[in-house]
């Protein structure tokens, strides 16, 4: 198999360059799947290294979420240190059990940590987040999503507590925000949480747990060398304009030796490169939960 096939159209056959067609697709595949294992291999082996550095900043997400209520006439919820308290507390537990949920592997619930930093709510509410660059994606992907919106929207919250925090969980810099919502209004005849959309009745003995005295979290010195994201979406990028430049030069080739013809193929080609490249320039690293 001739080398400049791999790029050009068969000289006899006039058949795609194979890197083109499905064997090309192998090739690629093959190096991402390298590409990712990879990853895993220096997350593991170098906790830390791999990340993403973000500019999220509390204040901007509290102001972000008061701008969403103002537009639906709802009531501004005003900054609470004990919920602050208990939004660095849940995400210092993230880091530490490593995980990334609502409930921690050993058992403990979101209204926890709120009890344990000495909020006695009536009516609360999570949402969290992780990976994201700026304040503005936060709040956008939340209010993207009907159960979080929902929550951030809520009319019985009158207090919020945020907490922005640096660390590593499953081996890679993570940047999580973990944002608290509660009232002390009676607004219930029993205490209540809302968990992902669904409103859970907190038992009455839960408020009789002590306060959770650990140390609260501080922004981590952890230096990522590596964007495993950026390195990715580059990656992904590079091949798409490798294989639009491909299909011109196969054009551009077919049209030298006369045999020019734009087929099906064609359009099914520039149709998933184009939406492919789409796809990639507006998708983000970050979660929400």
């Amino acid at each position: 198999m001739a080398l400049h096939n791999w790029f050009i159209p068969h000289k006899q056959t006039h058949q795609k360059a194979h890197f083109l067609s499905w064997e090309g697709l192998l090739i690629y595949v093959f190096l991402f799947i390298l590409l990712q294992a990879g990853f895993s291999v220096v997350g593991y082996t170098k906790p830390g290294v791999l990340g993403i550095s973000s500019s999220i900043d509390q204040k901007s997400i509290i102001e972000l979420t008061n701008k969403e209520r103002e537009k639906k006439g709802l009531a501004p919820v005003v900054e609470n240190e004990a919920l602050d308290k208990a939004a660095a507390l849940k995400a210092q537990n993230m880091f530490s059990e490593n995980y990334w949920a609502h409930f921690a592997p050993s058992g403990k619930t979101p209204w926890d940590f709120i009890i344990g930093a000495g909020y006695h709510f009536t009516f609360a509410g999570e949402n969290l987040a992780k990976n994201f660059y700026k304040s503005d994606e936060v709040v956008s992907a939340w209010m993207n999503s009907q159960t979080h919106r929902d929550n951030l929207l809520n009319s019985h919250y009158k207090d919020i507590g945020i907490a922005v925090v640096e660390g590593v969980l499953n081996g890679q810099k993570t940047t999580l925000v973990v944002q608290e919502f509660a009232t002390t209004e009676n607004i219930t005849s029993k205490p209540v949480a809302d968990v992902q959309g669904k409103e859970i009745e907190v038992p009455t003995s839960d408020f009789n747990k002590p306060q959770l005295l650990g140390v609260l979290p501080t922004q981590i010195a952890v230096k990522s060398l590596i964007d495993p994201y950026q390195i990715t979406k580059y990656a992904s990028l590079s091949v798409i304009l490798f294989m639009g430049i491909l299909l011109v030069l196969d054009l551009y080739v077919l049209y030298k030796r006369k045999v020019f013809r734009i087929s099906s193929r064609h359009f099914a080609h520039m149709s998933l490169l184009s939406i492919s490249a789409a796809s990639i320039l507006f998708s983000t690293p970050g979660s929400i939960l």
